[in-house]
This record gives structure tokens, C-alpha cells and sequence, in this order.
């Protein structure tokens, strides 16, 4: 009987030294931008969960700058945010790791961010008719993307005569512009973007049209 006690004693300290144990907070899920310009102001998020329901302090590790500080402690499972601005070019990696009071987590994945100053890309070729008569209007369309998916004007170079910026539209968005030849000949049509902070990209490349003269033209 006393063995029994002694086992069942034994066995209660178990369950009692293993339910005191600490688990560690998860890795924290790190997101943010992964590209912008210089001096933009940046936000980035870190989130760890505690299993046993603790408070958690986040550490953000950056590659210029390992040296930071613990944040205060949060909710487990509640975001914690963090800003910042880089004022030069080149690419930036941020790591993060969440602690307890007791134990730290491992480092986060990597979150690579490369900072330059980003215009449109080159818009593409632009599509159309390839044969057209003299004076008739016909239209093209084209469209540009933009690395930090802002908002895009374009422009048409029409081989004769270059055209006025459209309004701004969103990057991916088809523009329709109209022109007219008064002259027979080939011309290629090109266009480009820009954004609304004045930033143009590279021309497209071209499309030919040929322009004929349709009292002269004979097939």
C-alpha cells in the first residue's frame, strides 16, 4: 500500500513538473512590402502564437542594422507593427524572432526588400491595324505595368506626330488612343508610360503600319 502511495505521489510530481514545462512562441509569419523608393515609408508586421497563452516580444533583425531592440510585450496572435524608412538604394533583409518570458522562438524566414526608385515598366507593343488609307482614324491600344502597382499615364509616338499623355489608369489597364495619317508611307507606332511622380519609362517596342493612298493604290 505505501508503494502505491509512493508511485501515485511520484506520478502526480510528473504531471505537475511536466504542466509547469514553457513551450517557446511559434516563428514568427513576417509581411511587408518587398520593394519601394527612398524615404517611402515602409510597414511591416511580425505575428507568433504563444500555445500556452503568453505575452510575446517581437526582435527585428535588420541586415544594415542587427543591433535593435525588443519590442513591448503584445497579446500572442495579435500583429505587432513596425516602421520604416530607408533612404538609400540597395536590397534590405529582415528577420524576426518572438520570445516569452521564459524561452525565444527560432529567426523568422527571410523578407528580402530591394529599395530603388521604380518608374513604369515598358509599356507593350502597341496593337492596331497594319494597313490604313490616308486621313481614315483608326485606333491602337497598348498598356504598362508599374512595380509598386501605380497608377499610369501613356503616350503614343505615331511616327508623324506624338500624342497627348491619356488620364492615369490602373497599371494593367487597357488605353485606346486614335490617330490619323495625312501622308502615305510606313510609320511605326511606339508608346510609354509614366506615373504621377513624374517618373517615364523606355518607349515600346514598335508597331508598323503602312499608309496608302487609296485613289493610287492599286493591289
Amino acid at each position: 500500500m505505501l508503494v502505491f502511495v509512493k508511485s501515485a505521489l511520484f506520478s502526480v510530481l510528473i504531471v505537475l513538473g511536466l504542466g509547469c514545462q514553457n513551450t517557446p512562441p511559434s516563428v514568427p509569419i513576417v509581411t511587408g512590402p518587398d520593394k519601394a523608393r527612398p524615404n517611402d515609408t515602409l510597414s511591416f508586421s511580425a505575428l507568433s502564437v504563444d500555445r500556452d497563452g503568453d505575452s510575446v516580444a517581437y526582435l527585428f533583425s535588420w541586415n544594415d542594422n542587427p543591433q535593435s531592440d525588443w519590442s513591448f510585450w503584445y497579446p500572442e496572435a495579435i500583429p505587432y507593427f513596425e516602421k520604416r524608412v530607408f533612404t538609400d538604394t540597395g536590397e534590405y533583409v529582415l528577420l524576426v524572432k518572438a520570445r516569452d518570458q521564459k524561452a525565444e522562438s527560432d529567426w523568422s524566414d527571410s523578407l528580402w526588400i530591394r529599395i530603388r526608385d521604380y518608374g513604369p515598366l515598358r509599356p507593350k507593343t502597341p496593337a492596331g491595324p497594319d494597313t490604313v488609307a490616308i486621313g481614315d482614324t483608326v485606333g491602337f491600344v497598348t498598356l504598362a505595368y508599374h512595380p509598386l502597382n501605380e497608377q499610369v499615364a501613356l503616350q503614343f509616338n505615331w511616327g508623324d506626330t506624338l500624342g497627348e499623355w491619356s488620364r492615369f489608369v490602373q497599371p494593367g489597364s487597357f488605353v485606346w488612343e486614335h490617330h490619323a495619317w495625312l501622308q502615305s508611307g510606313w510609320f511605326e507606332v511606339r508608346a510609354r508610360a509614366r506615373d504621377s511622380s513624374g517618373h517615364v519609362s523606355e518607349w515600346s517596342g514598335p508597331e508598323s503600319v503602312l499608309v496608302v493612298d487609296t485613289f493610287s493604290f492599286r493591289p
